[in-house]
């Protein structure tokens, strides 16, 4: 009898000793008890997303997927031998991650998991980590009624409604946490993913193959190559060094467009097709040239500096007219190419159609292809010996570096005389620095001339020599031409256009020409009479008949303005460009163009007084003390200091000793001229003349005269002149503003 007692307690003893083995082994009991419910406002699972390295799905339709992490990409080994689409991992992963419970539903009271979509709706995911350890393994059922918001989400505009997803039914699949359902919130990474959960798993799965044209991103690229029938581009870099620049290196050595090559990057970035086919789905023939519409290769930086084997897409035909896509396969090297075939979109209006890929679109579209940032000197001259030099120097008083500019001019025997040397306008290099390396030319002439007479850069009208950080320089000559233009319009009034010599010769010849039918065509009605007729050699036309119609012929000379950058021996080179006729007014070499911005050096310790007319008023006479700080006013006679606003004052003289111009026009204006004949401001400032001994000599008159540029309320500027200077100039409104306040309270 005393047996069962002791092998009672026996087995007790060796089950509590088990229990506690299994306790200390896996942490707790919930394999053998069942683990206790998750709260809410707990997440399901917890785990670091970048350790998942495998991912097991059951869709609810039968279709399986293993995705796999290879050196960084992620690949579909089921139910296609393929790359995935990186997103929508991420997105589960995310999603798994992130599953914040908001109710808790006890497996017991659930009669039916149909109800739930547990069953033949159920979606089944399980993620692994690198190692092959399980992390999470659980079923996605139906939508709730309930929404759920993203505490975490920070939005710009904070007025804007967050983004919201319907919560979901989450079953755990671990035997320990099966025992609870639970309603948990499905928080999206709007960079990853706008829509719900389940509809990443509609197709068959079918969204989880790539459709990215290139896995990788092209902004890791550090070549670039665009092939068709006829041509070949290729852009490369050094290294993804951003002082390492890209640059054309097919079919010549260009510089790249810098806005050019964002849309480059960024259109091979989001390129995609709309659908993955397999292989079997379509025959394309050899990708050989005669079978293609063009290709697009990208070799990457590998760890080493080196760059990789190309990854190549392979761009067909449409397979036909009413085709909106065209199929496009991805070749990984030599016999290695991607197992699906692309069907990327390309109406007018699609990715692909905006993509660059032409050596015009592509290259820098200034003239001399280089940006201010490298930049340490410019020197721009002429053939009758005029030059600006523009220089970086430390300036004292800002402790900064700024422009200084030195203007010479021929003196003959005398050798170089200089008109100018001081801090450069800014205004003026502004505009400089605008037409250099801003300013798009308006067109690519040549990129294989052999005789630079053709374009008058023989003999140049300007020479721009820019000194660059490091000591290199590089130069460039602008020439200029006369070419004709040739135009036409119906004899009995029709409105001018311009045509092509192929038009004129056929119209002198009595031909007909599409061109000439154009210009053929009724006049509108009620049209204005055209002007201006001699500028385009239509004062005095020649004569055709085209069907009829009486058409008038003219010619007429136009200049044009080339640049070329010349090489590192001084020759010419064979890229030509054409630019705007505006640009030769934005490299001055008159001297008044390059002076600072200051108006005039006084100090405000030497004023004694000032002297304001107003148009159509009595002048205001003002007398200051700068070490008693004290005025007195007068007008008409009359003692008004009692209502001079002495703030008022002292902020005019502050602004009077610090007035910056707009702009130097220069010596002529007849315009400011009369303008200025009767100004709307003049103001005279007394200063106490003192000799190079201290010795006072008398008080001279500064004089400074302002008037509006167009009369009424749409002016902006106003001419201005002084009496010490021959040069007239311009003033921006606010400034004329300060300098005409009303002193005199009333």
């Amino acid at each position: 009898m005393r047996f069962l007692p002791t092998l009672f307690f026996s087995l007790f003893a060796i089950g509590l000793g088990s229990l506690a083995v299994i306790q200390q082994i896996r942490g707790n009991l919930d394999f053998i008890f069942g683990a206790p419910p998750l709260e809410v406002g707990d997440t399901v699972y917890k785990f670091d997303p970048d350790s998942v390295g495998r991912m097991h799905v059951l869709n609810d339709d039968g279709t399986r997927a293993v995705v796999i992490k290879k050196g960084g990409a992620w690949i579909l080994e089921e139910p296609w031998q393929d790359y995935a689409d990186a997103r929508i991992v991420r997105s589960i992963i995310d999603f798994a991650s992130r599953l914040q419970i908001e109710d808790v539903i006890a497996r017991d009271d659930v009669e039916d998991l149909a109800e739930f979509g547990l069953r033949k709706n159920r979606i089944e995911i399980e993620l692994f980590d690198k190692s092959g350890s399980p992390l999470c393994h659980f079923k996605i059922g139906r939508y709730t009624t309930w929404r759920g918001f993203d505490p975490t989400l920070k939005l710009e505009d904070p007025t804007q409604r967050p983004p919201s997803f319907p919560t979901l039914i989450i079953r755990p699949a671990e035997d320990e946490m099966e025992d609870y359902l639970y309603v948990c919130s499905d928080f999206a990474d709007p960079s990853l993913r706008e829509v719900r959960i389940r509809d990443l798993f509609s197709q068959s799965l079918r969204l989880f193959r790539n459709h990215l044209v290139f896995y990788n991103a092209p902004g890791f690229a550090g070549e670039i190559t665009l092939k068709e029938k006829n041509s070949e581009i290729t852009i490369k870099r050094d290294s993804m060094n951003k002082e390492d620049e890209w640059k054309i290196t097919k079919p010549f050595e260009l510089a790249v467009s810098p806005a050019s090559l964002n849309r480059l990057i960024l259109g091979l970035t989001k390129l995609q097709a709309n659908i993955v086919l397999d292989e079997s789905v379509i025959a394309l023939p050899e990708p050989l040239l005669e079978n293609i519409e063009h290709t697009i290769s990208i070799r990457y930086f590998l760890p080493d500096g080196s760059l990789s084997p190309p990854v190549t897409a392979i761009f067909y035909p449409s397979e036909n007219e009413q085709s909106t896509d065209v199929p496009v396969i991805i070749s990984e090297g030599p016999g290695k190419k991607r197992s699906a075939i692309l069907k990327v979109p390309s109406s007018p209006t699609s990715i692909l159609s905006s993509i660059p890929r032409s050596v015009n679109t592509l290259r820098s579209r200034t003239m001399t292809s280089l940006q201010v940032k490298q930049i340490e000197s410019v020197k721009v001259s002429d053939f009758t010996g005029r030059a600006v030099s523009l220089e970086l120097e430390l300036d004292p008083h800002e402790r900064a570096r700024r422009w200084y500019a030195r203007v010479e001019e021929d003196g003959g025997q005398t050798g170089n005389i200089e008109t100018y040397n001081g801090p450069a306008n800014i205004f003026q290099v502004k505009e400089l620095f605008e037409v250099l390396f801003k300013d798009e030319v308006e067109s690519f002439t040549n990129d294989a001339s052999t005789d630079p007479k053709i374009y008058g850069l023989d003999q140049p009208i300007r020479r721009i020599k820019l000194g660059l950080s490091g000591g290199n320089t590089i130069n460039c000559v602008m020439g200029e031409k006369l070419r004709p233009q040739y135009f036409a319009r119906r004899a009995d009034g029709g409105r001018p256009l311009e045509i092509s010599e192929e038009a004129y010769s056929a119209g002198i010849k009595g031909e007909s020409h599409r061109e000439l039918e154009i210009v053929s065509r009724p006049p509108e009605p009620n049209a204005r009479p055209p002007s201006g007729l001699d500028l385009l050699g239509l004062d005095k036309p020649k004569v055709a008949t085209i069907k009829g119609i009486l058409i008038h012929l003219g010619q007429a000379n136009s200049r044009h303005f080339f640049v070329n950058r010349l090489d590192k021996k001084g020759n010419n080179t064979p890229h030509v460009v054409e630019i705007q006729p505006e640009a030769l007014n934005k490299m001055p070499l008159e001297p008044y163009h390059w002076r600072s911005v200051r108006l005039w050096n006084i100090n405000r310790f030497e004023i004694n007084g000032l002297i304001i007319k107003r148009a159509g008023e009595a002048a205001l006479e003002l007398s200051y003390n700068f070490y008693s700080q004290e005025w007195s006013a007068t007008k008409e006679g009359k003692d008004v200091t009692s209502l001079l606003n002495p703030h008022k004052a002292e902020k005019l003289l502050k602004k009077l000793t610090d007035i910056s111009v707009q702009h130097w026009i220069g010596p002529i204006a007849d315009n400011a001229s009369f303008r200025l004949s009767d100004p709307a401001l003049q103001i005279s400032v007394l200063i106490e003349d003192i000799d190079e001994e201290g010795i006072e000599q008398g008080k001279v008159r500064r004089e400074l005269r302002l008037s509006e540029v167009v009369e009424g309320q749409s002016n902006r500027l106003y001419y201005g002149k002084t009496n010490s200077d021959p040069n007239y100039f311009l003033l921006d409104a606010p400034t004329f503003q300060r300098l005409s306040v009303e002193l005199l309270e009333k």
